[in-house]
């Protein structure tokens, strides 16, 4: 009898029958040779098959042993799932997503972690699925299910963050797909966020949090250990700032050049990619950047117009051509198109300081900076005896902002004659604020230097602003996010502030431009909060955003949780997420001296404050300050 063999199907995508037939295959013992012939395909072809089913697989490894394991982990999770559950109807719904191969890969890797040996964590996954969705999987949709790249990632996460995140999807969507799943684990809130645009145009907080949060989990899962550490330093990952391609080619080791080819190459990937985070992000930009049709609170505004106001609350520190281009590639824009969109932004950009100058020539904004300063200057902390300015000639800002600096700018200031340089878009609107509310004879950037502790090592530290009053006073001013104020090294910072202001009777104030640090300071978080995350720090453990989650049952009201580890003194930091314990924070002893003043060379007088500031003394200033001690202009610790 003449056998026929099947159609050639070289070339010709798989479907689902022939992806449960591979598996049918494999368990009958079937090796790659057979598998070939029984499905008209290459060897190759049905390598890379049984890759993209099997979690940390390396489909370019063609060797005997690495052969033998792609066979023996599908055989082995097929044997563990075998009795697991029921049989279900064939037509039961199943999961619809489906993962790019090499997801969680890490080319490092030689061998799988212990959580996805054979026989272990995903069949566990499964069990949890059905039951938190009460579908019963056939034996075929099992099978499939337990070879998806997704499964074992999942099977790789703490089991009751993994339960936790499930139910919150289910409760919240009524659909458990395993991408939303990974990334509910990850970063809690982002698979169900859908911000309205209002949000990123009044910079709201908690959609900014967790943006910045989605974009650090999106770089996390970038393969290769090198391009994670230059997009992390391009984007400001962890603690630092955004950094240029200059300097991370600086702590690369690596030219500029070569910089910004790996920094390319990188976001190209990330917009292919079908990884949870980054999939995820794409697509918030996409539909908030108006990248692909009119969303439904359209304002009329352009692409580059939100994408501009986006790049403000993901990228602040980064500058806005570059964020703009960046973001706009992740979104899956064409580098021609890309290009297109950030110069129409910067245009917008310098037409909107355009319309704010022309507006500050008006009497309305001077009435407007009149209410909000003494909004502001009602919640400014004095110590002791209020001690007088120094004089404005003996100010001028320590730390000049550079040119190629992506957060800085300058704006020319009325009442000092002069352009003001700024860091950041809050300190701006702070600076006109300051220029034209009549309770503020003069005000001073980066006026000194302030040595700190934190994590064990002396830094250096510059004020944004010291404001003269016209009643003879002087407040020190740091402009701030509102839920920033509360990690670790802004509170270190805060301290050293603190003490200088107390040694010299200034006032202190954290803002934002128009809430402040005591707002934080005197909010009542909900009890129930500390009592849940409490005992899980007590013992040191460090906690990630999707634990913390975790442990409440649902997000946290930022506010709340901001207030709760500001009066608990607990290390949080950010980008990513990290709580812990931490070193209570001394607080400032009043009777505690420092010997930091100002420097007025002998044989000189102060200027008047209307006479201009004198030039920076053309030596270096010395080594930075210690801890509590300010350095002025000319580089003397008196």
């Amino acid at each position: 009898m003449q056998v026929h063999s099947p159609a050639p199907r070289s070339g010709r995508p798989w479907t689902e029958a022939e992806d449960v037939r591979l598996l049918e295959g494999v368990r009958q013992g079937l090796g790659l040779d057979g598998l070939a012939d029984r499905h008209g395909r290459t060897v190759g072809a049905i390598r890379s098959r049984l890759a993209r089913h099997v979690p940390l697989a390396d489909a370019t490894d063609t060797s005997d042993a690495a052969d033998e394991r792609l066979l023996q982990w599908v055989r082995s999770a097929a044997t563990h799932d075998s009795g697991s559950t029921a049989r279900g109807p064939a037509d039961t719904p199943g999961p619809t997503d489906d993962p790019a191969p090499g997801f969680d890969a890490d080319p490092g890797d030689d061998a799988l972690p212990a959580s996805l040996t054979p026989g272990t964590g995903p069949a566990d996954v499964l069990a949890e699925w059905q039951r938190l969705t009460g579908h019963a999987l056939s034996t075929e949709r099992r099978a499939l299910f337990l070879t998806r790249t997704t499964v074992g990632t999942l099977a790789a996460v703490d089991p009751a963050v993994r339960r936790d995140a499930g139910r919150r999807l289910w409760q919240e969507i009524g659909q458990l797909l395993l991408d939303d799943w990974v990334l509910e684990c990850r970063c809690p809130g982002a698979a169900t966020l859908t911000p309205s645009w209002n949000a990123i145009a009044e910079r709201d907080d908690d959609t900014a949090l967790l943006l910045r949060e989605l974009l650090a989990a999106a770089v996390d899962e970038i393969p290769g250990e090198r391009d994670r550490r230059i997009m992390g330093l391009r984007f400001g990952v962890g603690d630092d700032d955004a950094r240029t391609q200059e300097r991370i080619a600086e702590i690369v080791g690596l030219s500029r050049e070569r910089i910004r080819q790996l920094q390319n190459r990188a976001v190209r990937a990330m917009a292919r990619t079908g990884s949870p985070a980054t999939s995820r992000l794409r697509t918030l930009v996409s539909e908030l950047g108006h990248l692909d049709q009119a969303p439904p609170d359209d304002d009329g505004s352009s692409s580059a117009e939100r994408l501009l106001d986006l790049a403000q609350v993901l990228l602040p520190a980064m500058a806005p051509r570059q964020a703009v281009t960046l973001l706009a590639t992740l979104a899956g824009v064409r580098k021609v198109p890309a290009d297109g969109l950030s110069a129409q932004a910067v245009t917008i950009r310098t037409l909107r300081q355009d319309a704010e100058r022309r507006e500050a020539s008006r009497q309305g904004r001077v009435e407007r900076a009149t209410t909000r300063w003494q909004r502001l200057a009602d919640r400014i902390t004095w110590f002791g005896t209020p001690g007088g300015a120094p004089p404005l000639g003996e100010l001028t800002a320590l730390r000049e902002a550079e040119d190629d600096d992506p957060r800085s700018g300058s704006w020319h200031c009325p009442k000092l004659g002069r352009a003001v340089a700024y860091e950041s878009e809050p300190e701006r609107h702070l600076i006109q604020l300051l220029s034209f509310a009549p309770q503020v004879a003069y005000y001073q950037e980066q006026p000194l230097a302030i040595g700190y502790e934190f994590d064990g090592r002396a830094r250096t530290y510059f004020p944004d602003l010291l404001v003269a009053t016209t009643d003879r006073r002087c407040v020190l001013i740091e402009v701030k996010a509102l839920f920033e104020m509360a990690t670790a090294v802004n509170r270190a910072k805060h301290h050293a502030l603190e003490q200088l202001c107390r040694e010299r009777g200034w006032g202190l104030l954290v803002t934002d431009g128009y809430r402040t640090r005591t707002l934080l300071e005197e909010h009542r978080p909900d009890p129930r909060l500390a009592d849940l995350i409490g005992p899980l720090l007590a013992d040191g453990t460090v906690l990630g955003w999707s634990q913390v989650v975790s442990a409440a049952g649902q997000r946290p009201d930022w506010m709340d949780f901001a207030a709760l580890v500001l009066s608990r003194g607990w290390d949080w930091r950010t980008r990513p997420f990290r709580l812990s314990i931490g070193a209570a924070s001394p607080r400032p002893d009043a009777s505690a001296t420092t010997t930091a003043s100002l420097d007025v060379r002998p044989g000189t007088s102060a200027p008047p404050p209307h006479a201009s500031p004198p030039q920076p003394d053309a030596a270096a200033p010395g080594p930075g300050p210690g801890p509590g001690t300010a350095l002025y202009r000319n580089g003397t610790v008196r």
